[in-house]
């Protein structure tokens, strides 16, 4: 059996298998937040702020890995990102005082950004275009999974080895993704690249007019999707264990449910994505993100939480490659990374205020107020998706949407001079 170029054990020991691994290892340090902070003598809330400076390392480094795929693949980013995401985990393991803590997550949000966008460009080409909704999600869904998971485990480990063993197991995960990511090869060919300067950053007016107003919702539905998850992460702890009084290990368990929901959704989203249409998937993870943050805070005992993050389980099954898939249906092919990087670095730069905000209120009110604050911001995205931006699905849009070719090329006028091919 075989997923695009590579025959399916390629794929999967190159690209699905690192990926649930280097999800994994982030989502270890979730529960292990309030420990940290106890540990290095800083609150909850400042432990928290962890999640803000692993999206600053993200946030920042996206447009340049952007501009490295289109012009020379994903192999670079992939070895690079993992080697720092390694460095970053021993650091944090040995690290003196919070200080350092804090400049080694910042070195993992740089390096996980980098691997996952290689690795997301690598994927995308191995797919035929009408089963890439099925295959992104596939893969994003396993990184959603490997991300749900890994609380359970950080859990174990923060209450029964301590935060350094944590850390250790931490850069053990990135360091045999690392080892992987030596041996992936480009599938895609040299004509996909950009043929521009090495400096060369697409524009919002290089995509065809008919999806340029979708783009820049799918801007403001990006920020609500990594909001979701940034306040989840980082205050779901904060509300079960300081507010609610359970353990690190219950905490995990919790997050599990999201992790189990999560890979549960994989074949049902890749289904309603590429037969019913994107917006489906991407407005429908909006619908139950608002309904999930509502229903949170008022819920005290382990089983009606456990209901509460099923709901945002169903979201994340939802969301998970939306935004992403939404975003190649409409960019012209000879910007997609760079396209695909401005999108996530305004979301990622918007999401980074969401754990802030989200700090502050937990200090001056709770927790769980945090999920309602940001509740209107899901249901704003779910307005959006639904009732703005045109569906993508080239089976699904309306007369008058431009070709495969003509979104292939871009803008008229503003695609390179020589033709394309995806």
């Amino acid at each position: 059996m075989r997923i695009g170029d590579l025959p399916l054990r390629t794929a999967v020991l190159n690209i699905y298998f690192p990926s649930l691994l280097m999800t994994m290892g982030q989502g270890l340090i979730i529960p292990a937040l309030p420990s940290i902070g106890a540990s290095f003598g800083v609150s909850g809330a400042l432990a928290a702020q962890i999640i803000t400076v692993q999206l600053i390392g993200r946030a920042g480094s996206l447009i340049p890995v952007g501009i490295m795929v289109d012009r020379w693949g994903s192999r670079p980013p992939m070895i690079i990102g993992a080697s720092l995401a390694t460095a970053s985990g021993l650091a944090a393991a040995l690290a003196p005082n919070f200080a350092v803590i804090i400049a080694s997550q910042l070195t993992w949000g740089i390096g996980m950004s980098m691997w996952m966008f290689g690795r997301e460009i690598a994927a995308f080409y191995m797919v035929r275009p009408d089963q890439r909704g099925r295959q992104m999600i596939a893969l994003m869904g396993i990184g959603s999974t490997g991300n749900s998971i890994g609380p359970f485990l950080g859990g174990w480990l923060t209450d029964h080895a301590g935060i350094s063993s944590m850390f250790f197991v931490y850069a053990a995960t990135s360091a045999l993704v690392l080892l992987i990511s030596l041996r992936h090869q480009d599938t895609h060919s040299q004509q996909t690249r950009s043929r521009g300067g090495a400096l060369r950053v697409g524009n919002v007016r290089d995509i065809h007019p008919f999806f340029r107003v979708t783009y820049v919702v799918l801007f403001l539905s990006t920020f609500g999707q990594m909001a979701r998850s940034q306040v989840t992460n980082s205050m779901f702890p904060l509300y079960a264990q300081e507010q609610l009084g359970y353990s690190a290990t219950t905490t995990g368990a919790l997050f599990g449910i999201v992790g189990i929901v999560t890979f549960a959704m994989i074949v049902p989203t890749g289904l309603i994505s590429d037969k019913m249409g994107r917006k489906w998937s991407s407005g429908g993870a909006a619908v139950f993100s608002t309904i999930g943050f509502v229903a949170l805070p008022f819920f005290s005992q382990v089983y009606a939480l456990g209901g509460s993050l099923l709901i945002i389980g169903i979201a994340n099954g939802l969301a998970m490659g939306a935004m992403t898939i939404y975003t190649y249906d409409i960019v012209p092919i000879h910007a997609r990374g760079s396209l695909q990087s401005m999108r996530r670095s305004i979301g990622e730069a918007g999401a980074m205020l969401a754990p802030v905000i989200a700090g502050a209120l937990a200090v001056a009110y709770s927790p769980g107020a945090a999920f309602w604050a940001f509740a209107p911001l899901h249901g704003l995205s779910a307005i959006l998706l639904i009732f703005v931006a045109r569906e993508s699905l080239r089976s699904k849009r309306k007369a008058g949407a431009p070709s495969e070719e003509e979104i292939a090329a871009g803008a008229p006028g503003r695609g390179p001079a020589e033709p394309v091919r995806d």
